[in-house]
C-alpha cells in the first residue's frame, strides 16, 4: 500500500514538473526558430527549414506525451475516482487506453529524434570520422529496435506493467549507453581541442569548448538521467515516475539546446576542425653552408566572436615542406 501511495505521489508531481520542463521547452523552441528566420549567415534556406521541421517535431511529440500523463492523472483522480480498487486499480485495468500508447510512442519517437541529432554532431565534431561513428551507429540501431519491442510488449499492458518492464529496462539501458558513448567521445574531442590551442598559447573560446558548451554538446544530463530511470525502474521504486518524466521531457530539451547553439553561431563546425585539428607544417630553406629558418608571415584575423586564430603562411611557396 505504501509503494502504491508513492506512485501516486511522484505520478502527481512529475505531471506538474513536466508542464514547467515544457514551458521552458516552448521558450527555448520559439527563440530558436527566430534565431533562424533572422539569420543571415551562409547557412542555406533548406538548412533552416529542416531546423524548423525538427523543432516542431520535437515540441508536437512531447505535447501528445504531456497530453496523455495529464490525461491518465485527470481520468485517475477526476472522472473514476470512486472506481472500485482505487485510482492505481482504474490505471491498472486500463492500460488498453489511448494515452498509454501515445505516452510511450512519442516519448521514443523523442529520443530517436534527439539520438539523432546527437550522432550528427559527433560526426560533425569528430570531422566526419568512420570508423569513430562505426559502434555509435550500430548501437543507435540497437536501442531502436528496442523501442519498438518495447512498444509491442507493451501493447494490452502498461510500459510499467512486469510483462513489459524488463523490455523498458533494456531499452532505457541500451540508450544511455549510446548517450554515455556519445558524451564521452565528444567531450574527449572537445577537450582535445582545448589543449591544443592551450598549447599553441590561444586562449580558448569558451563559446566552443567551454565548459557549458561540452555539457550542451554531449547532452550529459541526459544519459545521467536515464541511468537513474533505468535502476529506480529496474528495481520497482515509486519515484521513478518522476525521473522518467525529467528523462523523457530532456530527450526533447537537450537537441533544442544544440540547435539554438547551431542557431546562434557557437555550435563547433568543420570549420573549427580545420582550424584546430589541421597539421601545421614548417618550411626550411636549405643552402650549401647552412640551414636556416625561413621567414614567415604571421597573420592575425578578427573572428566575428572576437576570438583569434593564427595561421602561419610560408612566403615562398616554392621550397618543399618538411
Amino acid at each position: 500500500m505504501a509503494q502504491v501511495d508513492v506512485f501516486e505521489k511522484s505520478l502527481y508531481v512529475a505531471n506538474v514538473f513536466a508542464c514547467i520542463l515544457y514551458g521552458l521547452e516552448l521558450y527555448l523552441a520559439f527563440t530558436t526558430i527566430y534565431l533562424l528566420v533572422i539569420d543571415r549567415s551562409r547557412r542555406t534556406r533548406k538548412q533552416k527549414i529542416f531546423y524548423i521541421f525538427y523543432i516542431a517535431s520535437i515540441v508536437l511529440a512531447q505535447a501528445l506525451a504531456i497530453a496523455s500523463n495529464t490525461a491518465l492523472g485527470y481520468l485517475m483522480w477526476l472522472e473514476h475516482r470512486d472506481f472500485p480498487g482505487g485510482p492505481m486499480a482504474y490505471y491498472t485495468g486500463t492500460t488498453t487506453s489511448w494515452n498509454n500508447f501515445t505516452g510511450i510512442s512519442s516519448i521514443e519517437l523523442t529520443n530517436f529524434l534527439g539520438n539523432l541529432l546527437s550522432l550528427y554532431r559527433c560526426y560533425v565534431i569528430w570531422n566526419s570520422s568512420i570508423p569513430v561513428m562505426i559502434l555509435p551507429v550500430l548501437m543507435f540501431l540497437t536501442a531502436s529496435v528496442m523501442a519498438i519491442m518495447t512498444l509491442v510488449q507493451s501493447a494490452g499492458t502498461s510500459i510499467y506493467s512486469s510483462q513489459s518492464v524488463n523490455f523498458v529496462v533494456l531499452w532505457i539501458s541500451i540508450t544511455s549507453s549510446l548517450n554515455v558513448l556519445l558524451t564521452a567521445l565528444i567531450s574527449f574531442r572537445l577537450l582535445s581541442a582545448r589543449r591544443r590551442l592551450l598549447k599553441l598559447n590561444i586562449t580558448a573560446p569558451t563559446q566552443y569548448i567551454g565548459v557549458v558548451a561540452i555539457l550542451v554538446e554531449s547532452s550529459l544530463p541526459f544519459p545521467v538521467l536515464g541511468i537513474l530511470y533505468a535502476v529506480l525502474s529496474a528495481k520497482n521504486i515509486g519515484v521513478y515516475m518522476i525521473f522518467a518524466v525529467f528523462w523523457g521531457l530532456y530527450a526533447g530539451i537537450a537537441p533544442l539546446l544544440i540547435i539554438y547553439r547551431v542557431a546562434k553561431g557557437t555550435a563547433w563546425s568543420n570549420n573549427d576542425n580545420e582550424t584546430v585539428f589541421s597539421d601545421v607544417r614548417i618550411t626550411i630553406r636549405t643552402t650549401t653552408n647552412t640551414a636556416t629558418d625561413s621567414d614567415f608571415r604571421r597573420t592575425d584575423s578578427e573572428l566575428e566572436d572576437g576570438t583569434r586564430t593564427i595561421a602561419l603562411k610560408h612566403l615562398d611557396p616554392s621550397y618543399p615542406s618538411v
